[in-house]
């Protein structure tokens, strides 16, 4: 069977008020192959509305105990065929420009990351849109991490990005933390590439009342987690061999 284009990466709890159907509805819309790893982080295989258990492009599989979303995700990746990935939460849905606007940022070699603009909807409030920060295009290796260390937050959001797999891979995954795991991939991926802000509405962020993010417990362990994440963009900013944009030493290595 002939890779597909993209690999959509689904981590599923047991807990999640998921969307999986919205889900479906925008990647069967789309002109492109795609191929969607469902990974449920719980014991057994989930229920998921018919059209997808008949789809054979949507692959479900289990934990087969809880390991929490940076393990979920990365026994996804592990699957993962395509040489491109969408990250796709079950609770919130990508928009078709997901799929046929981001690859194209990946036509240069040395990004490995793409992104757009996003919408939060709640049940009970008017929906928002934050004003894009940046111009459309390209951003040095290093870029969006420095902000990081600045400002504690990136002003794009990381749960509906794309990822070139090879960067992934070499970056380690999504990180091994209770909160900030994407955080940790974005580190790890922005110290050796580049990546590119595409300005077309990519992701609907839904927010709802068992969202784990939204937590007092998970905010306190996500302010533990900071103080990892922090030396670990340190440290890769340290070992930078040469000016933004070049690839970093002790990174994950782009091709030239």
């Amino acid at each position: 069977m002939a890779a597909p284009e993209i690999s959509v990466l689904t981590a599923l709890a047991d807990r999640a008020e998921h969307r999986l159907a919205e889900v479906h509805a925008t990647l069967t819309a789309v002109p492109v192959s795609w191929e969607w790893l469902i990974q449920h982080d719980g014991e057994g295989l989930p229920s998921v509305p018919e059209a997808i258990a008949a789809d054979p492009r949507a692959v479900i599989e289990s934990n087969r105990r809880r390991l929490g979303i940076a393990a979920t995700r990365n026994r996804a990746l592990g699957r993962a065929r395509a040489p491109l990935l969408l990250n796709a939460d079950a609770d919130d849905v990508p928009e078709p420009a997901a799929l046929t606007a981001l690859p194209g940022a990946f036509a240069d070699p040395t990004v490995g990351l793409a992104f757009g603009d996003w919408i939060e909807r709640w049940p009970d409030r008017e929906p928002w849109s934050p004003q894009p920060r940046f111009a459309p295009g390209r951003l040095a290796a290093g870029h969006l991490s420095a902000i990081w260390a600045s400002e504690r937050w990136v002003p794009m959001h990381l749960a509906g990005a794309m990822w070139r797999t090879e960067a992934v891979l070499a970056a380690g995954g999504w990180t091994a933390t209770v909160g900030g795991s994407d955080i940790g991939l974005l580190i790890g991926v922005d110290a050796a590439w580049a990546s590119v802000y595409v300005p077309q509405l990519t992701f609907t962020y839904h927010h709802h009342a068992t969202q784990a993010t939204a937590s007092a417990a998970w905010q306190r362990q996500f302010d533990t987690d900071v103080r990892f994440l922090a030396r670990r963009q340190a440290a890769l900013a340290a070992l930078s061999d040469g000016p933004p944009g070049q690839t970093r030493a002790g990174a994950a290595r782009r091709p030239d």
